[in-house]
């Protein structure tokens, strides 16, 4: 009898005629098939005389003990056992390795997707918790991430001297970023563009005292603001309090002056460019400390969403 083909009996029973089955396999529940599946997939080995199987009324038998399969299931335990001992052997080898492949198959297709997957999480996950991305609850949440530049408005007080501590006049690194100047660095009005960009610039040139490049780092600036910026969001609560109808993206830019404070706020909202909300804001930011630099003043973008 060739393996996996169904026998002649199964066609020929009329015990066979007609009813469905649930069988339990493996700890699970298959199923329904009719009873003539059922009968060959005892002569295919796919199911054991003890493989316990239900009408569908909750009660489950040894299909074996059934009256439609009791002959079957001896039918089938014997050719089996003959395939086995006479001409079998072999294949069933094989098969168990076909069956073994598409099971070590199928499992690296599941490693491959919990990779791929988990990926994907952790991505998410970062970029979720990502500090300059926070979302503060009660609909208060940064709707983009800081950026940091050098920007065009005209601050007040723009000229500023910044004390250096450093090498003495004359020294291989006066005048420059690396070795500091002694006394004080002036950064002339209307020098903005002329020598420096965002991020950390090169080393300026200092002629009569002063000072043409931009020396901000970027990152540090960054890495203040994500540890700073939940201290503005009180005052974002503060007026949704006074204005039930606060809604919307309020976007801000302050300058950081080279002592490390911030020296100036702009509310790119012609609703709050003066006012309460602004006051707190400005208020907050002169807490914040950059570390102190020569050069250009960098700007920070930040926007607040509120509301969904």
């Amino acid at each position: 009898m060739a393996p996996g083909t169904e026998p002649n009996p199964i066609n020929d029973d009329p015990a066979l005629e007609g009813g469905e089955w649930l069988f339990r396999r493996a700890g699970e529940v298959f199923g329904p098939v009719d009873s003539r599946t059922l009968a060959a997939m005892l002569y295919r080995g796919e199911l054991e005389p003890a493989t316990p199987v239900s009408s569908g009324d909750g009660h489950w038998t040894p299909v074996g003990e059934l009256p439609p399969f009791v002959v079957h299931a001896k039918k089938a335990q014997a050719a089996l056992r003959v395939e086995r001992e006479v001409t079998g052997a072999r294949l069933l080898r094989q098969r168990r390795g076909r069956r073994k492949a598409l099971a070590v198959a199928a499992a690296a297709l599941l490693l491959v997707a919990g990779a791929i997957g988990g990926a994907f999480l952790m991505a998410r996950r970062s970029a979720d918790t990502n500090p300059l991305l926070e979302d503060f609850g009660a609909g208060i949440r940064i709707a983009s991430v800081a950026r940091v530049g050098v920007s065009s408005r005209a601050a007040p007080d723009d000229e500023i001297e910044v004390p250096l501590d450093g090498p003495g006049e004359g020294s291989p690194g006066a005048g420059s970023a690396g070795g500091g100047a002694r006394g004080a660095l002036r950064r002339e009005p209307g020098l903005a563009g002329r020598g420096g960009a965002s991020g950390r610039a090169a080393s300026g040139d200092v002629s009569g005292g002063e000072l043409v490049a931009a020396q901000f780092d970027e990152r540090k600036i960054q890495a203040v603001v994500a540890r700073e910026q939940r201290s503005l969001v009180p005052c974002f609560r503060a007026e949704a309090a006074r204005s039930p109808e606060f809604r919307g993206d309020v976007p801000i830019e302050f300058a950081i002056g080279n002592d490390g404070r911030v020296a100036t706020l702009w509310v790119d909202d012609p609703r709050f460019k003066q006012g309460a909300l602004r006051d707190c804001l400005m208020q907050a930011l002169q807490g914040w400390r950059f570390d102190p630099f020569p050069g250009q003043r960098p700007t920070v973008s930040l926007a607040f969403r509120i509301g969904q």
